[in-house]
């Protein structure tokens, strides 16, 4: 660990990457913070264009803030405090649905000078990152001062998002190469919308009807058009785009079985 806290060029510089990663991959991402006091949202939203990535934010000072507005469990404050790894995931689970964001960060901790005890020093942060296929969770003790905490538990949560974004791109990115370019074109899905997310049922392709049986992450595009890839039972697979301002589903790509020869 630095013994020097990071400076704010040093921030801006972290806030930038991640705002290129998140951007690039059409990720949006949402704040839950205690401890930092906004400072995380200030950072982010201190780069031009973060609006295409940046949901929003809540400052959840307070108990009352973390149970009523992001859903921290009254039990879960009683049982383990304010700063525990617990109540930072529920922090950060709690902006994900109340944002409706594809990764939300949490911060929760004593940045000092008091307010400190033998089992939770001052400068005890714990960071946590919640993502539909990741639960991450982080604790950090600071040797700063107030200011210098926070800004230490700033940078640690950039670098955290950025470790999820770049190894999600390793997972996710890869594609089956395509042999001909496709066209973009609009098709008939049958489809309803729970929960927050699209539930496509079947895809009508070249007059026939396909039965999805699988569906994978689904991201909204800057624009509010949603992507996300479905598997059909034959085992090809689509890139549907759903775009609720025009009524219109688009089929982006499609890649049809595989047999072995």
């Amino acid at each position: 660990m630095s013994h020097h806290a990071p400076t704010p060029a040093q921030l801006r510089e972290l806030s930038e990457e991640l705002g290129r990663q998140l951007h690039e991959h059409h990720l949006t991402i949402a704040l839950a913070e205690s401890c930092t006091g906004g400072l995380l949202a200030s950072i982010l939203t201190d780069i031009p264009g973060s609006s295409h990535y940046v949901q929003g934010g809540v400052v959840s000072y307070s108990n009352f803030a973390k149970m009523h507005v992001l859903g921290v469990k009254q039990e879960t404050l009683e049982r383990h405090g304010a700063v525990s790894p617990e109540t930072a995931q529920e922090m950060a689970q709690g902006a994900r649905r109340l944002l409706n964001a594809d990764v939300a960060i949490a911060i929760t901790g004593i940045a000092g000078p008091g307010g400190g005890t033998p089992e939770k020093p001052v400068g005890l942060v714990y960071l946590h990152l919640a993502a539909h296929d990741v639960d991450w969770g982080e604790m950090h003790i600071w040797p700063h001062d107030r200011i210098g905490n926070k800004q230490a538990s700033v940078a640690a949560a950039l670098r955290l998002a950025l470790r999820y974004v770049k190894e999600r791109t390793i997972r996710v990115d890869p594609k089956p190469p395509q042999q001909h370019p496709q066209q973009e074109r609009s098709v008939l899905v049958e489809a309803s919308w729970r929960n927050g997310s699209w539930r496509p049922e079947a895809v009508w392709l070249e007059e026939q009807r396909k039965q999805v049986v699988g569906v994978g992450r689904q991201t909204r595009m800057p624009e509010g058009v949603w992507l996300m890839t479905v598997e059909f039972g034959d085992g090809s697979r689509a890139e549907l785009l759903a775009d609720p301002q025009q009524g219109v589903w688009r089929l982006r790509r499609y890649w049809p079985t595989r047999h072995l020869v």
